[in-house]
């Protein structure tokens, strides 16, 4: 076989650190192809031997990306396709940052060694034997218990509703404010050494410190939110109608709030202000206009400062005649790829933590001068602050950094705090209520139900201790369209593109 057998032994190295799968059927196939020989005597001989050269190299490439972690190949491209394709500067510094130089070194060494060690041994029997290792290796791998607990899953999450209690129209009014932020996870700030003791969270009266986001994408995980009032369905769910009761903007519109939808960018990338707009139950965008351009995303959209954005938005507000509003605002500010508006030269630099922990700084900077603008204003407000999933800053052994097929713990797990700010409400408590059980969107639509029951600019303020006590919880399940996770016990198990299960090691959770 020549040189492919440094491809095989590459393979091998990748399979056994765990950076792919490796399907033992498909793989012996395409082994036996590539050892089968072309007749010389046979009169298109050349012709064959270009023929299976090129059919070599396709099947190949086909084969490495189905044992890859990353999603089929023709959803990647619909995907694409439909969504839009990213900027060619980003293209280049995503691939410039996704190569750990020091696995390449190895890869390096493994071609020089079949180059030098074919000219003294055949190396085929070697690489075959390492190939019917792989079956033995993965024997024992859970597949109908843990089919079974995600079906079990599911079905009792069918079965959960939070129900809004009228309100008293002698309460104090206040309105609640959803702010939805793209790409940030406990772990993207841990990789810029910002944790939960950090003075931004600390403003906060209620800190959730264990809330899973479900989802990697955003459109996805604004429906989620906007559906808060059910339980966790299906990722395919989403895309159809719910129950009337599962929408979040519903419910509070029949409390009497006028409700809002506004972003920081034009919402036009994967269709998304119309695909949540009808999927989510929501007004018409209010999208910005005569706003500073803050930075660019990486197709080239603009990306709008979020406290000019916020402060449009809260001006139209205080003109309204309603007693009670309720917003949803989504801001891309901290999305992969985004670049300040003016650096040219953005794409050539890969200093990629340095580039985040900027945009975080101007993002929690701005959403405290607007929880500023709020308290001036002499209204009261209830703020949700909850990304829609993580950036995956640092990349693991299963996807690089930015990629986020896989919803990992790591890019699920998301920092949620909930904040009061009015006149009418005076807190005791020097830092937040940190919230640390299992959580998910089910929890934010039992605050918010338990906020307009027992109002927090009452005499009874805060929420009561059983209040707290009874958030309800969620067990750990993400899931893209091609991927899915779930905890079982101590152990992370993945079902991904093969539709197998697998247990995760810890080097792919970190």
């Amino acid at each position: 076989m020549g040189l492919w057998n440094f491809y095989f032994l590459a393979k091998l190295y990748l399979y056994f650190k765990g950076f792919i799968r490796l399907g033992f059927f498909w793989n012996f196939l395409f082994m036996l192809f590539l050892i089968i020989p072309v007749p010389k005597q046979h009169k298109f001989y050349r012709l064959l031997t270009v023929v299976k050269y090129s059919l070599s190299v396709v099947f190949s490439l086909l084969l490495l990306w189905r044992d890859s972690w990353f999603p089929p190949l023709l959803d990647s491209i619909g995907s694409l396709n439909q969504q839009g394709w990213p900027s060619k500067e980003y293209i280049y510094r995503f691939l410039a940052g996704s190569f750990n130089p020091w696995e390449l070194i190895v890869v390096v060494i493994i071609l020089i060694f079949c180059i030098v060690a074919t000219r003294y041994i055949r190396l085929t029997p070697v690489v075959l034997f390492l190939l019917l290792i792989i079956p033995l290796s993965e024997f024992g791998q859970p597949k109908d218990e843990t089919e079974k607990y995600s079906d079990t899953f599911y079905k009792s999450e069918s079965g959960r509703v939070i129900h809004f209690e009228k309100a008293k129209k002698d309460d104090s009014d206040f309105d609640i404010i959803i702010l939805h932020v793209c790409s940030l996870s406990w772990d993207d700030l841990k990789g810029v050494g910002i944790g939960k003791d950090a003075p931004f969270f600390k403003q906060f009266n209620y800190l959730l410190t264990d809330f899973n986001s479900v989802t990697a994408h955003s459109n996805p995980s604004a429906i989620r939110l906007l559906r808060a009032s059910c339980g966790q369905t299906g990722h395919g769910a989403l895309y159809k109608e719910a129950l009337g009761e599962c929408y979040l903007f519903e419910a509070l519109r029949l409390q009497g709030y006028e409700t809002y939808f506004t972003l920081n960018h034009d919402g036009t990338y994967g269709h998304f202000a119309e695909e949540i707009r009808l999927l989510g139950h929501l007004g018409e965008p209010l999208k910005p206009t005569d706003i500073p351009i803050q930075a660019y995303n990486f197709d080239g959209s603009a990306i709008f400062d979020d406290y000019r954005a916020l402060e449009r938005w809260w001006m139209i507000r205080q003109e309204s005649n309603a007693n009670r509003a309720a917003v949803y605002y989504n801001t891309i500010s901290l999305h992969e790829g985004a670049h300040w508006a003016g650096d040219k030269d953005w794409w050539k630099k890969y200093q990629r933590l340095e580039n985040y922990n900027g945009f975080v700084q101007k993002l929690f900077g701005d959403t405290t001068k607007f929880f500023d603008l709020i308290a001036s204003s002499g209204r009261n407000a209830v703020v949700i602050f909850v990304p829609e999933h993580g950036m995956a800053l640092r990349s693991n052994i299963l996807q690089p950094a930015g990629l986020r097929e896989i919803p990992l713990p790591q890019i699920t797990r998301v920092p949620v705090g909930i904040k009061f700010i009015g006149k009418g409400y005076n807190s005791f408590q020097p830092h937040p209520v940190v919230i640390s059980k299992p959580t998910s969107y089910l929890s934010i639509s039992y605050l918010l139900a338990s906020l307009i029951r027992e109002n927090p600019f009452g005499p009874n303020s805060p929420l009561s201790s059983k209040t707290i006590e009874d958030i309800p919880t969620t067990d750990f399940v993400s899931e893209n369209e091609a991927a899915r996770i779930l905890k079982k016990g101590e152990g992370y198990f993945l079902y991904d593109k093969q539709k197998q299960w697998i247990r995760l090691s810890e080097s792919s959770l970190q």
